[in-house]
């Protein structure tokens, strides 16, 4: 009897322990808790971080699958116009409230770049040889000559300046190109070639990997330390700030030249572009390097789903959001997303297939991009309107360049 009491008491502390240990009010039970950690921690994320409990989902991903319409819904505002290009026939603008068609005389497929107040339009008409840019104010145009096909339009700095690839005279023809910077005011010119900059490849064949500010004080150029290495040097005081490995990006810098966002991996091998305490599964995310060469992530994405890749950056008009097309060979519904940079949200809206750049309207309410299957025969514009929450095209046969403001 004695025996059984013992082993009665015995099993009565067990079982005791158990439901202690069970109970909702136990300490160990609260710090395994990841429900607290699952709030926006993208803004100002220090650059050192304790490894948190059982890897909560720091990812921040919303996923919000639109529908996606053949014709715009006649419900839907439509604002300003879209420049299109066309493979059958020339570029054009394309009015979206009135439906009406302006062709720009000499254009061709993929060469026209829009001026960020959405008020100029730049081609090459290279049967001309001449450069011209289209003025939405004044419907006018302005033509400068001299542009034959060794010179290849790329981007506009700000309303005045934009750069452009030119081929050297003394190589084949599409193989070695210098960035020039044009000033469509002045007439001036500008040219930077990657030989001018420590490290720099100077085997490098193809367009030029040179993206200056639009202040032209820093510049983005391509090295030879690794594989795909960047790096980011100020012009003013000749030296190299920071160094970048393993980046497939292109950097998309804000409008005062302060800061520019790319998408890279944090690690590599030996390389290291950022470091924390966070897991990492591989791939890509976004960052925000500024002029001081500081580092700040913006998305997590890979501390659940390895592999990502961040492609066709683009800024709103507040430079709040960054759109972005996402790709990931695992995560079929991964498509066009758009990040907020204070909270680190990301919502993927899962459209896939978009082969090009995306542009915002005006007013920041709706996104316009370009879908296809990579053959050009096949390409359409469409539209993402954030307030309706729906996609639409809007064009076939053709190919977003850029939004524009109706006058």
């Amino acid at each position: 009897m004695i025996v059984f009491k013992k082993l009665s008491s015995i099993l009565m502390i067990l079982v005791s322990l158990l439901i202690s240990n069970c109970s909702p009010l136990s300490s160990s039970a609260i710090s395994i808790t990841p429900t607290v950690l699952v709030v926006p921690i993208a803004t100002n994320i220090p650059t050192e971080v304790s490894t948190p409990t059982n890897n909560p989902d720091l990812t921040n991903l919303i996923t919000n699958c639109v529908e996606i319409l053949d014709t715009p819904p006649k419900h839907v505002k439509l604002r300003g116009s879209l420049v299109l290009s066309s493979p059958s026939s020339q570029s054009y603008i394309f009015n979206l409230e009135t439906n009406e068609k302006t062709f720009l005389k000499g254009s061709i497929l993929d060469d026209l770049i829009v001026s960020p107040d959405m008020q100029k339009i730049a081609y090459i008409d290279y049967d001309t040889k001449k450069l011209i840019i289209h003025d939405l104010n004044s419907n006018a145009s302005t033509a400068f000559n001299g542009f034959n096909g060794r010179f290849v339009l790329a981007r506009w700095l700000d309303n005045e300046n934009l750069t452009i690839n030119k081929a050297k005279e003394n190589k084949p023809l599409y193989y070695h190109y210098s960035l020039e910077i044009f000033n469509v005011q002045t007439g001036n010119l500008k040219e930077f070639n990657s030989s001018d900059f420590p490290k720099s490849n100077k085997d490098q064949t193809g367009y030029s990997y040179l993206y200056p500010n639009p202040q032209i004080t820093r510049i983005v150029y391509l090295t030879y330390d690794a594989d795909k290495s960047i790096a980011l040097f100020d012009l003013k005081s000749k030296s190299q700030l920071i160094e970048i490995y393993f980046s497939d990006g292109i950097p998309i810098w804000t409008r005062d030249g302060k800061e520019f966002a790319i998408g890279t991996a944090l690690n590599f091998d030996k390389y290291s572009n950022f470091s924390d305490d966070l897991p990492y599964l591989g791939g890509d995310e976004i960052f925000l390097i500024d002029a001081t060469a500081k580092i700040r992530r913006l998305t997590f994405l890979a501390t659940q789903y390895p592999n990502n890749y961040y492609s066709f950056l683009s800024w709103s008009p507040t430079e709040e959001h960054i759109a972005f097309d996402l790709q990931n060979v695992s995560q079929p519904n991964f498509g066009l997303s758009i990040l907020n940079i204070d909270t680190g949200e990301i919502v993927n809206y899962c459209i896939q297939d978009n082969w090009d750049y995306i542009y915002w309207s005006p007013d920041g309410k709706q996104i316009a991009f370009t879908r296809g299957n990579g053959f050009e025969s096949y390409k359409a514009a469409y539209i993402l309107d954030l307030e309706e929450n729906l996609a639409f095209k809007v064009a076939d046969n053709a190919t977003v360049a850029g939004w524009v403001i109706n006058k």
